[in-house]
């Protein structure tokens, strides 16, 4: 039997299996264990799900451009090398599984996910991929919306990790923000122009008696731990002020000129 006529005949078998008589009722399919070697046009689809191509022999994707409405894949133990351009356009995705493949370029391969908004799970290990240093904290960092990633739920420890390590300047910022607590920074140096070096620009043409004027060096002052710490402090403080509205005498004691009542005050509370 010819290769190309394997998987139609597989979906075929599915179809009568199901009793399905219309393309539009179909909205999940299993073609796992089908010694497949692509994936089938299933593009008459159009309101399939579920779709199962597991333990395949499938090294390309190029049949699924018009199953839009994919929620969960599952493409594990195949031979897949590479995704670029093949799901990136399966944005309703939730669960895909992709472990056991020979997937590499760890980059090019998230940025296919980056898309999917609503996916909360994804399995990519036994992938080379998986290889690199900073694989997991990656991943997390470049696809928010997953909760479980091989297998393992993702903790907030790992999203500050990524968050610090893929971020640093916001990771900074929510540091420095965070009630009570510390600036862990390193000495900033601020240049401080003296005066006489706004004029360096044209004095340096001017002839001296003892040769040519030369720009003097900018000077840098260090400042300390301690200095940022407090400015840090000062930019966090909030204050509100409430008018205590009891104090305010209404129209029948102001008409009466009751002499009792208390004069109204502004109550300003500080925070740190």
């Amino acid at each position: 039997m010819p290769s190309s006529s394997l998987p139609k005949m597989v979906i075929e078998n599915q179809l009568k299996l199901n009793k399905v008589r219309k393309n539009s009722d179909v909205i999940e399919l299993y073609l796992a264990k089908e010694e497949l070697t692509e994936v089938p046009d299933l593009s008459r689809f159009k309101q399939l799900n579920y779709l199962w191509l597991n333990h395949n022999k499938i090294k390309k994707i190029n049949s699924l451009k018009m199953n839009y409405c994919l929620k969960e894949l599952y493409l594990q133990n195949n031979m897949l090398t590479d995704l670029t351009g093949t799901l990136k356009h399966l944005t309703s995705l939730q669960i895909l599984m992709l472990h056991n493949n020979g997937l590499i370029k760890l980059e090019k391969v998230v940025a296919e996910f980056k898309k999917m908004r609503w996916m909360h799970t994804l399995n990519l290990f036994n992938n080379p991929l998986t290889q690199d240093k900073d694989y997991r904290l990656y991943v997390i960092y470049h696809l928010p919306s997953v909760q479980l990633l091989d297998r393992q739920y993702i903790l907030q420890s790992e999203r500050d990790a990524a968050l610090g390590s893929y971020r640093q300047d916001q990771m900074r910022i929510r540091q420095s923000l965070a009630f009570g607590q510390r600036v862990q920074t390193h000495l900033l140096k601020q240049t401080v122009p003296k005066k006489s070096d706004i004029y360096t620009g044209w004095m340096t043409s001017i002839p001296h008696q003892k040769g040519i004027l030369k720009p003097k060096k900018k000077e840098t002052v260090e400042t300390s731990k301690d200095e940022i710490v407090d400015r840090v402090r000062r930019k966090t403080i909030m204050e509100f002020s409430t008018l205590d509205w009891r104090k305010v005498p209404n129209t029948q004691q102001k008409r009466l000129g009751d002499e009792h009542t208390e004069p109204s005050r502004i109550i300003t509370t500080t925070l740190r």
